[in-house]
């Protein structure tokens, strides 16, 4: 959720703190639905420590979800290390991951890496996250992602998309079904952002290769398909 996109480190730096809030159809990571397949609201806020350290914390409406044993709101907090040469930019982090208003062991904690290079108005990145071994996931994860992004010239328009794998191990608990509902799986989406400062809106298509027949937890079915999420937001 924190480095899920590498965004050139230069082009983002800031004198400030950022906030930003959003508002989605779904909220959707790494192809999985976390809040129930209904609404959900996102707040963020991003705190430059140095030139090269951030520091950010984001909250999340979880809508009660079936992923997250009922929890209500997800919370990260998150530092992250950045750096450039040349063309190309890269950061390392570490993302702990809380969540309130639900049932058992739910916190985990991942650790993060990327780069992204940039030409004109295109940008490809490639990114890794690793959740070691935990109860609360069950095991460990491991998510690898390549994504673009192509800002089309002389308009407010952007074009994105990524593909990305998850895997890892299974401790036997069964709380591997939160990230990997079905085992080691992959997911892909594209869509378009219109930006017009300081609002943006967006249409994402996301999916994966998970069949229901592969599922463990069959309650989960309808958290993984094909889906259309439209989103909203402001940033200052």
């Amino acid at each position: 959720m924190a480095l899920t996109a590498i965004i050139p480190a230069a082009a983002e730096a800031q004198s400030g703190p950022t906030i930003d809030f959003e508002a989605v159809t779904d909220y959707r990571d790494r192809g999985l639905s976390w809040s129930d397949g209904e609404i959900a609201a996102r707040a963020r806020i991003e705190l430059p420590v140095t030139t090269s350290i951030d520091g950010s914390v984001q909250a999340l409406t979880l809508r009660g979800s079936d992923r997250h044993g009922g929890a209500d709101a997800g919370f990260d907090l998150a530092a992250s290390y950045s750096g450039y040469e040349g063309l190309i930019d890269w950061r390392a982090g570490a993302v702990y991951h809380l969540f309130a208003g639900g049932n058992g062991d739910l916190d985990y904690v991942e650790v993060e890496a990327g780069a992204g290079a940039s030409l004109g108005p295109a940008v490809v990145n490639v990114s890794a996250s690793y959740a070691p071994s935990q109860d609360s996931i069950g095991g460990s994860n491991f998510y690898g992602r390549i994504g673009a992004s192509l800002g089309i010239p002389a308009t407010p328009l952007v074009v994105y998309g990524h593909a990305g794998r998850s895997s890892g191990t299974n401790s036997g608990s069964g709380n591997v079904t939160r990230l990997r509902p079905a085992g080691s799986y992959a997911d892909w989406a594209v869509g378009a952002e219109y930006y017009i400062m300081p609002f943006t809106v967006s249409l994402t298509y996301s999916d994966t290769d998970i069949h229901r027949d592969e599922l463990r937890v069959p309650v989960l079915d309808h958290h993984y398909g094909e889906k259309l999420v439209a989103g909203a937001s402001i940033r200052f």
